[in-house]
């Protein structure tokens, strides 16, 4: 079943008096339960489109459906955010108690959950995450990893069926990246729920269903992870890095190594290698 279609979708700043085209004629769809990692420069439009999603832009030019509800109608803003959370980069901006379980109660309150069922929604919400038993913690004492798990239980309590990442895991080290991707697998896998991640790191859009790659506003790549990230040209084209395994692979065929497939992981090129032996 789709749950997000766009037709022809525009978007302009306006800036000192001149426009500048954000979003460029975007056309897709995306059903539901599909995990869609979004790829592309600072400015390709990417974070504009999500937004659209979650319907803190309006919609100027063109077609936008929502998890049915059409987001050219102001009427249904507070509803599409309903269906549609959103992590943003840096979990602080979106804290507002400096108590766990009130920060998270704070959401349910404004989507007027009867008080009686707080507490547990708070507590699923947490065990979803992984983050049972801090709901007397101050946010502010954790580490990276976990104040974006927090921040993604804020969302998960009021139970959407979208999930916007806004490169959720640029601020992170490399521990509290994986702390947080786990996160969005679990919820993906067991939860089912439709994942939006636009991410700096390429080789992140490798445990997505589909990647699309934005370049100047346009929709440039759209299919599966091996298809778009083994294409150098498409990459290049969009200003990105291929994955390093991928890269690895391109080299050692220009030395006359042939591995038999192109990996998009260090196991997978690990793995390739071995059976070179």
């Amino acid at each position: 079943m789709i749950i997000i279609e766009a037709s022809d979708l525009f978007h302009s700043y306006e800036y000192e008096g001149s426009q500048s085209r954000s979003i460029d004629g975007i056309s897709l769809r995306i059903d539901q339960g599909e995990w869609i990692a979004i790829l592309g420069q600072n400015g390709s439009g990417k974070t504009t489109f999500a937004k659209h999603i979650n319907a803190l832009l309006s919609v100027q030019e063109g077609e936008l459906t929502v998890a049915g509800l059409d987001a050219k109608d102001p009427a249904n803003a507070w509803k599409i955010r309903q269906k549609c959370g959103m992590v943003f980069q840096d979990p602080n901006n979106q804290f507002v108690s400096s108590v766990i379980e009130e920060d998270i109660s704070f959401g349910l309150e404004n989507f007027d959950t009867p008080d009686n069922e707080i507490p547990e929604k708070v507590a699923k919400a947490l065990a979803l995450v992984g983050m049972d038993g801090f709901e007397k913690k101050s946010p502010h004492m954790l580490s990276g990893g976990q104040k974006q798990r927090i921040a993604i239980a804020g969302v998960m309590a009021v139970d959407p069926d979208i999930i916007l990442f806004d490169e959720a895991t640029t601020m992170l080290d490399p521990e509290g990246r994986q702390e947080v991707l786990s996160t969005i697998q679990r919820l993906h896998a067991e939860e089912g729920k439709t994942i939006i991640m636009i991410t700096h790191f390429i080789e992140e859009a490798v445990l997505a269903d589909r990647v699309l790659v934005f370049k100047q506003g346009l929709l440039v790549g759209d299919g599966a992870p091996g298809e778009i990230l083994s294409d150098l040209d498409l990459l290049d084209r969009a200003g990105l890095a291929p994955p390093l395994p991928v890269s690895a692979y391109y080299d050692l065929k220009k030395a006359g190594v042939i591995l038999p497939r192109c990996p998009l992981t260090i196991e997978d090129l690990v793995e390739a290698l071995c059976q070179l032996r």
